[in-house]
């Protein structure tokens, strides 16, 4: 079932929810529209016990998402990078890591479902559950072995990203000064994504590596969290030629609460996020926009006690090899946004800056689940 007539079928048979009204309506209010959307977090990141950097999902915490009103999570399966340095084989660990989350699942199966293709989606959707998209935002646990990758696509990996802070076989980081291109077993890689139905993610990619995924993929591409160069000069963020060459290709950028990459002022705000929203639309239309936390599933805080500290030592740590990196770091999450009712405080964001109910509805997930359901099917 395609997802306009999924859509069609959920308005006529859900009583819990309101009926689609039509795309000029403006009176609908703003949790009208989040209860209807599909409303994804396209990255977010937990441990499995034994704890590491993030909490893990405690009992509060899967409370707070029984009612949150979200679909679904993207769970980086492989935040523990630590962990994974610290074994002889990352093949078995993240296939360890994996099961931790799958067993967790099970166990608070009245309110998750892992998702692995459209039609789990929908049903996560028409349940009022949380369905959790597998992902990881390193290649490192597959190596140079495509046999691994499909042994992963098995276990419900849907997305992956190729390179976190360091270049590996595939491509360059963002962080490395060479801005190498996309490697011939990168290509490879790129080819059987499309093949297999996984979600290239390009975060934390080099400028020309990432162009070049870009240009070979047969499927739409994604960032799944990552602000807009041309508002903040952090080396995270992306290039207006990468988002708009992603966007001519079908694919969707996802903002990331990290505020800190958001802007140089001292002050956060909702605004400071949703000017890199308005950029993107500008640039790429709306279409091509979503919300990537890179945070926490449920995060109530805005900032954890030493994490300015520590953002702010890795700028003057890079400051010589990145002189843009010219300011002081004074937060790092917009607190509307580290919230479990996130989305629904984007929506209402959204709302009284004047963007439309359809506009709020693909900004909320519509238009990952777009490219969801385009390339994982």
């Amino acid at each position: 079932m395609k997802r306009r007539d999924f859509l069609k079928a959920l308005s006529a048979s859900v009583v819990m929810m309101p009926p689609r009204p039509g795309s000029t309506q403006t009176s609908e209010t703003a949790k009208a529209i989040y209860e209807r959307s599909f409303a994804i977090d396209v990255m977010c990141f937990g441990a499995a016990p034994p704890r590491n950097y993030v909490t893990y999902l405690t009992k509060d915490k899967v409370e707070a998402l029984r009612g949150s009103g979200i679909t679904a999570l993207s769970m980086n399966m492989v935040s523990g990078e630590a962990r994974l340095r610290g074994v002889e084989s990352m093949f078995l660990e993240a296939q360890k890591m994996i099961g931790e989350w799958d067993s967790f699942v099970a166990e608070h199966s009245d309110v998750f479902t892992k998702v692995t293709d459209m039609r789990g989606l929908e049903a996560v959707k028409r349940s009022g559950k949380v369905g959790f998209i597998y992902n990881f935002q390193i290649s490192a646990p597959f190596g140079w072995d495509l046999d691994k990758l499909d042994v992963f696509y098995s276990m419900g990996v849907r997305q992956i990203q190729l390179t976190g802070g360091r270049r590996n076989f595939l491509a360059d980081s963002c962080w490395e000064p060479t801005n190498a291109g996309l490697s011939q077993f990168g290509y490879e890689v790129v080819q059987a994504f499309a093949d297999k139905g996984i979600l290239v993610d390009l975060s934390h990619v080099g400028e020309q590596s990432a162009l070049d995924a870009i240009q070979a993929s047969s499927k739409p591409t994604i960032f799944s969290h990552s602000g807009c160069l041309a508002l903040c000069p952090h080396p995270r963020n992306v290039s207006d030629r990468n988002i708009k060459a992603m966007a001519e290709r079908g694919g969707v950028f996802c903002v990331y609460n990290q505020s800190g990459w958001l802007t140089k002022d001292p002050v956060i705000s909702m605004d400071h996020f949703l000017a890199h929203i308005d950029h993107v639309i500008r640039i790429a239309g709306e279409d091509h926009v979503a919300f990537g936390s890179d945070q926490d599933p449920v995060d109530m805080t805005a900032m954890r006690p030493d994490e300015v500290e520590r953002h702010q030592a890795s700028f003057d740590r890079r400051r010589k090899d990145y002189p843009e990196l010219d300011w002081d770091v004074k937060h790092m999450r917009v607190p509307e946004l580290s919230h479990p009712m996130r989305l629904l405080h984007l929506a209402e964001a959204l709302q009284r800056k004047g963007h439309k109910a359809a506009t709020i509805e693909k900004i909320l997930g519509g238009n990952y689940v777009r490219v969801f359901e385009e390339v994982v099917g």
